[in-house]
């Protein structure tokens, strides 16, 4: 995807629900993230977070990860928060 002619790279990161709640969360963060720097040699990551996932919030700041932002989104005719958070390896 382009915007305003940055390429974007847009990926979906869950975990299945029997595995939260097992300190796996950091682990499998990093190790996706770090997939994708090797793949696509990025300097700056955006991810999006819905409000309500404090655990997956709390998660990506242990690897790093500042609040940046907010935005609403309306998933099949539901209202949603999402809190933007960003990293740089600068």
């Amino acid at each position: 995807m382009q915007e305003d002619e940055i390429e974007i790279l847009v990926v979906g990161l869950q975990m299945k629900p029997s595995l939260t709640g097992e300190g796996l969360g950091s682990k499998f963060s990093k190790a996706i993230i770090e997939q994708g720097r090797q793949r696509f040699n990025y300097d700056h990551l955006e991810l999006a977070a819905a409000d309500f996932n404090k655990r997956a919030i709390r998660t990506y700041e242990k690897v790093g990860f500042l609040k940046r932002g907010e935005f609403e989104d309306t998933i099949r005719g539901t209202s949603f928060n999402f809190i933007i958070m960003a990293k740089d390896w600068n």
